[in-house]
């Protein structure tokens, strides 16, 4: 009995230190999945923007194409017009000075307007050729921004199917608990493992049954193949006050029951106290009507949460 009362001092007051670790968790992975959400809206929002510049710089390309076909055109006539004034000139002779003069003026004001042709289509090339720069600039931050978009795109499809692996592996590892209330699912990119109260504990008591511990071995065992997935209980009780001189209130229980449960991972299951965080929730999140016995029974559970680490998404995600 004496030994009960220090274990239970003991845990109350280390519980502080997870309870904050676990908001800390929470925070970071809203943090990640925030920016993750965020980075991802503006790659595609990005990439919307690059193919519609590209589209609006191909025509304004066509456009300069066009007018400089219509500059060679009449560079061409220009040629054509200049030789044959000047074989009209030759022809006349010198007796015909007066003509010859107003030709040569004419001459002198083609090809100031060939000059001015020859200006116009060598700024247009050179405008041509700025513009072909910057779509290929264009275009390979395009190729960039898509490969960091299918890099995304992967790394998200390598964790789903990271996760729906690790769901199947708990569940073939929990697969003699059938009939015990034991529920595994995926959530929000996590595995949830359910677990009732009445495998676990007896009615406000804060002792895992043998049965209860048994299963918790198992699934320490398969999560001690997954070094890279964090785990997080989950204490969650119903609405109902509670009657002892021993635990506080609904707070104080399952903060305690996730306690617990934690050392049964870490004492016998052999797992590092490093991955796993004990939280109580209390009555706060119930899933099920605590006006009604069922209800209540549903809402007395325990929830170990798996989460496989982000550290890839994040590094995509922080690259330039």
């Amino acid at each position: 009995m004496k030994y009960f009362w220090i274990l239970t001092v003991f845990t109350l007051g280390s519980c502080i230190v997870p309870m904050k670790k676990y908001k800390e968790l929470e925070a970071a992975k809203a943090l990640a999945e925030q920016k993750l959400n965020k980075k991802v809206t503006e790659c595609e929002t990005r990439n919307e923007e690059l193919q519609e510049t590209i589209r609006n710089l191909e025509g304004q390309r066509a456009s300069l194409d066009k007018r400089i076909s219509q500059i060679l055109d009449s560079l061409g006539l220009c040629h054509n017009q200049l030789a044959e004034n000047t074989a009209f000139i030759k022809s006349l002779g010198d007796q015909l000075g007066e003509q010859k003069q107003r030709l040569a003026a004419e001459l002198d004001a083609k090809n100031k307007a060939i000059q001015q042709k020859e200006l116009e289509l060598n700024n247009a090339l050179a405008k041509a050729e700025i513009e072909r720069g910057k779509v290929e600039s264009i275009r390979q931050e395009l190729e960039k921004t898509s490969a960091r978009v299918k890099s995304l795109e992967s790394e998200l499809n390598r964790k789903d199917s990271t996760v729906r692996a690790l769901k199947d592996e708990i569940a073939k590892a929990l697969s003699g608990f059938d009939k015990l209330d034991i529920k595994v699912e995926n959530r929000n990119g996590k595995v949830y493992v359910s677990m009732a109260e009445k495998l676990l504990f007896k009615s406000g008591s804060i002792s895992v049954d043998p049965k209860g511990q048994e299963a918790l071995v198992k699934l320490a065992a398969a999560l001690n193949k997954k070094s890279d997935v964090t785990v997080v209980v989950e204490g969650h009780t119903d609405n109902k006050p509670m009657n002892s001189e021993k635990i506080k209130d609904n707070w104080d229980l399952s903060v305690l029951r996730a306690t617990s449960i934690v050392r049964i991972l870490t004492d016998d299951g052999k797992m590092n106290e490093n991955r796993i965080t004990a939280s109580g929730r209390g009555e706060t999140t119930p899933v099920a009507d605590n006006t009604t016995a069922e209800g209540r029974a549903k809402n007395r559970r325990t929830e170990i949460i798996l989460s496989p680490k982000l550290d890839k998404i994040l590094d995509i995600l922080n690259t330039n």
